[in-house]
């Protein structure tokens, strides 16, 4: 998900603010290859292809993996509760949520920290329609707002809301720094923002073999390199934001190391699965595996929180 431009859902007043009213969300670059990217995922996962994320869920991440957890959906549910911790959501909550995906995240929310309303942002309309089509059947149309929207311009009154988050999609915003200073504006005094995301390494080793090289071909076709900076960058762009008390938390060994040692075992799996003995998927199932392993040699992942000044 990224940011783009409003192009349906409820008004919420007119913007207000510092923000950038009038300026476009998002790069077309950037948006077209989020939204292909998107699409390709949902078309693999109905089409018979290899399931390589082993996701049944609607979640799209890394997971967080609990000791002996050997389940992506758990590990996902488990990401989205140490977000859910790190803002802070609790009873009476409104909270906005930017890159919301299929909303799974947002219904777990619901049923286990009761926030009073989620309004959500997502650049893909098909996501949102799915997200939509789901919280009809559950009844949730009066706890929960999901829109098309720009994470960059976005559509709320200053104060709006008590807790703003995004759950491993701030980097895909052009830019992520825009992101902070509305996101900062939207909140009310004493809001918190959480976020999670991949991130650079710090001090990575070597130039990377052929498939890293190719990544990250493709990583600045979804990733702009403004967002492309490490933990120590992203406390301090926290804080340029006007946020205080920012924590920027490494945990990558729970994320994306704990993902790749998945990743083996699920690929295993699969190559044993006669249904994939011919040569693409198994091809396709290999490259995936070793662009799995890659990114965790070369990516830190980050759970942050930061609060706007003042109660």
């Amino acid at each position: 998900m990224t940011g783009g431009t409003i192009s349906e859902g409820r008004g919420d007043g007119p913007r207000t603010g510092p923000g950038p009213a009038g300026t476009r969300g998002s790069s077309p670059f950037t948006e077209k290859w989020v939204r292909s990217m998107y699409r390709l995922l949902e078309r693999l996962s109905s089409g018979g292809a290899p399931n390589l994320l082993g996701i049944e869920n609607g979640y799209l991440n890394y997971g967080y993996w609990e000791p002996g957890c050997t389940d992506h959906d758990a590990a996902c549910v488990a990401l989205a509760e140490r977000l859910g911790e790190a803002a802070g959501i609790t009873a009476g909550d409104r909270v906005l949520d930017v890159g919301f995906g299929f909303g799974e995240q947002d219904f777990h929310w619901l049923r286990t920290r009761e926030p009073k309303e989620i309004v959500g942002l997502n650049i893909t309309p098909g996501q949102v329609d799915a997200a939509r089509r789901r919280t009809r059947e559950l009844d949730l149309d009066d706890r929960l707002d999901l829109r098309v929207g720009s994470a960059t311009s976005l559509p709320f009154e200053d104060g709006s809301f008590d807790r703003v988050v995004a759950l491993e999609s701030s980097a895909h915003f052009n830019t992520r720094q825009v992101f902070f200073r509305e996101a900062f504006r939207v909140l009310r005094p004493g809001g918190v923002l959480a976020t999670t995301d991949p991130l650079p390494r710090e001090a990575p080793g070597g130039k990377g073999g052929l498939v890293l090289r190719l990544d990250e071909v493709r990583r600045r076709r979804i990733i702009p390199d403004a967002n492309w900076y490490p933990r120590s960058v992203y406390a301090a762009r926290l804080a340029e934001a006007g946020f205080v008390d920012v924590d920027v938390r490494d945990v990558t060994d729970r994320t994306i190391a704990a993902n790749a040692v998945f990743a083996r075992a699920h690929c295993a799996r699969l190559l044993r699965d006669p249904r994939y003995r011919s040569f693409q998927p198994r091809n396709t199932i290999r490259y995936h595996l070793r662009q799995v392993e890659a990114r965790a040699a070369a990516r830190d992942y980050v759970i942050t929180s930061a609060r706007k000044p003042g109660r």
